[in-house]
């Protein structure tokens, strides 16, 4: 089983083409947001263009972890995201306002089929911080490149991480972010906030 989450309007023959917007015409409309419903280790290969960049520093590992979860020990992830670094380096030489877009990306709540929540980019990478990233789940790199203003890293899951284990990693946190101002929290304690900030808003709504 060969999974491209995040499809967008890009179908792929083959793969079991995944997006939460309905409009997009997936195989499977699913909030990537949410567990993937599918075991443990049934995936042969992941392909994710553009869509890591949609979550925040935080969130991202929960996701993250979502995706390789499901991905076989020797299987293949995909990944494409915009390079920050590159991006930032030819808005100070050119000072072109349009690379402003690829950093947060633009604006497309007015869309038909680009809504809400990943209208816009939540983090940013460069080579070396989204080869930490994902080493940091068991994916071997296989190859890093830059295309166009972009980064596409392709690496095999080496060894299945469970989720206490991750639970453990480190995270730096913004002064109060969590209410009480560390500087550093566990994924653990960050994954329990974001769990209640999530449960509260559904209650009320907020995320409908």
């Amino acid at each position: 089983m060969k999974l491209h989450l995040g499809c967008g309007t890009k179908k792929l023959e083959g793969w079991v083409n995944i997006d939460s917007v309905p409009e997009c015409r997936p195989d499977l409309v699913h909030d990537i947001t949410r567990p993937l419903p599918y075991a443990d280790q049934t995936a042969d290969e992941l392909l994710a263009e553009d869509l890591l960049e949609h979550f925040d520093k935080y969130i991202r590992y929960l996701v993250f972890y979502e995706w390789t979860r499901v991905l076989k020990v020797g299987g293949k992830i995909t990944l494409q995201v915009p390079d920050f670094k590159t991006i930032l380096w030819r808005y100070f030489k050119f000072g072109y306002d349009n690379f402003v877009d690829f950093i947060f990306g633009e604006n497309l709540w007015e869309s038909k089929i680009y809504i809400g929540h990943f209208g816009n980019h939540k983090w940013g990478y460069s080579q070396k911080t989204l080869k930490e990233f994902v080493s940091v789940f068991g994916i071997e790199l296989r190859d890093v490149r830059r295309v166009g203003l972009n980064i596409r890293l392709e690496g095999v899951k080496r060894r299945h991480v469970t989720m206490p284990e991750l639970d453990n990693v480190q995270i730096y946190s913004h002064a109060n972010k969590f209410g009480k101002g560390q500087a550093t929290v566990s994924l653990k304690f960050a994954r329990e906030a974001i769990g209640r900030f999530q449960e509260t808003t559904e209650k009320s709504g907020a995320l409908r």
